[in-house]
């Protein structure tokens, strides 16, 4: 990854098997970050010093899946920014990527741990570099309807759609326009996902 003055990553949605999380702190540690954590049962915390400031990781535990809280994030330490950002693509989470460097912004949507759109801001001049083709091959529809693991997948989706709907509730409340938006997507893409896996 190119080296950048400040990196933002907003709409953060990660899913984590506990093996996940043990290989992430061995990374940061390799890395030379000081690591530390915390685990309830419900809970598992990480918090990660870089040069910058202290970076916390906070998961919700449900069942074996551990679950990113936080969705924002404004990193500095480009050994986090690059451990992070292989670990979208690893867990294939979501977020949207803002790169701040010499007065130009790149910014990147990743779905699925994939980069679906890249644009390139500089002043008032807007330019997309890059943009997927939405294309689904009639074998990824059959494989999504054979797919055995909608038994486990069905009660994580619906507590995450409880803790959207609760993000949402707390946004509607505040009248945080840039929030209800986001969770507005995300209840959508969720609500999606059930539907294909309860047919």
């Amino acid at each position: 990854m190119k080296t950048y003055e400040e990196m933002e990553y907003s709409n953060v949605s990660l899913r984590f098997e506990y093996t996940q999380i043990q290989r992430l702190i061995e990374e940061l540690v390799q890395a030379g970050l000081s690591v530390s954590w915390k685990e309830t049962r419900k809970f598992y915390t990480l918090s990660v010093q870089t040069s910058w400031t202290t970076q916390r990781l906070n998961f919700n535990k449900y069942g074996k899946i551990y679950r990113l809280r936080k969705r924002n994030y404004n990193i500095k330490d480009q050994r986090f920014a690059n451990i992070l950002h292989r670990f979208i693509q690893e867990v294939k989470g979501h977020a949207v990527l803002k790169f701040f460097s010499n007065g130009q912004l790149v910014v990147q949507n990743i779905r699925y741990g994939e980069p679906v759109k890249i644009t390139q801001i500089e002043g008032s001049s807007k330019k997309v570099l890059f943009e997927k083709e939405c294309t689904v091959s009639m074998e990824e529809v059959i494989l999504a309807f054979e797919r055995d693991d909608a038994e486990v997948r069905i009660p994580v989706l619906r507590l995450e759609l409880d803790y959207v709907l609760a993000q949402l509730f707390e946004a509607l409340n505040e009248d945080d326009e840039k929030m209800i938006d986001s969770c507005k997507e995300t209840i959508e893409r969720l609500r999606q996902e059930m539907v294909m896996l309860e047919i």
